[in-house]
């Protein structure tokens, strides 16, 4: 019995170690970023149930799967949510990330800002 829970134990470890790495992995990414951190949170608690098993403890094992268990929870509730993208899920890459309302070609330099203020019509010069 004790090798099987040993065996058990070491088992999901692996798994729990594997699963926080590829957590990190994702979170290299700009474009996973957020689903990469969630992913590998939700691994930790795994590995407090295996080491709860590795060590028989009944606490440490429970504690650990009920914490599994909401992390699994808040992984999938959170997939729902959209990640700030637009209605059909695409930005408008002509306006670029921060999604400006011009682009960089539209955008008066600062010669043409200091000569508008100067040729200013509506301004009299004091």
């Amino acid at each position: 019995m004790n090798s099987v829970l040993i065996a058990i134990g070491l088992l999901l470890l692996a798994i729990s170690l594997a699963g926080v790495a590829m957590g990190l992995y994702m979170a290299a990414d700009k474009r996973t970023r957020e689903r990469g951190r969630l992913f590998a949170i939700l691994w930790v608690p795994a590995l407090a149930t295996s080491s709860g098993i590795l060590m028989r403890d009944i606490v440490t094992f429970t504690v650990g799967l009920l914490c599994f268990l909401i992390a699994g929870a808040v992984f999938v509730l959170e997939g729902d949510r959209s990640s700030g993208l637009s209605e059909d899920g695409k930005r408008d890459l002509a306006r670029g990330p921060a999604g400006d309302s011009l682009l960089d070609s539209e955008k008066p330099t600062k010669e043409n800002e200091v000569q508008g203020k100067a040729e200013d019509p509506g301004k009299v010069a004091s």
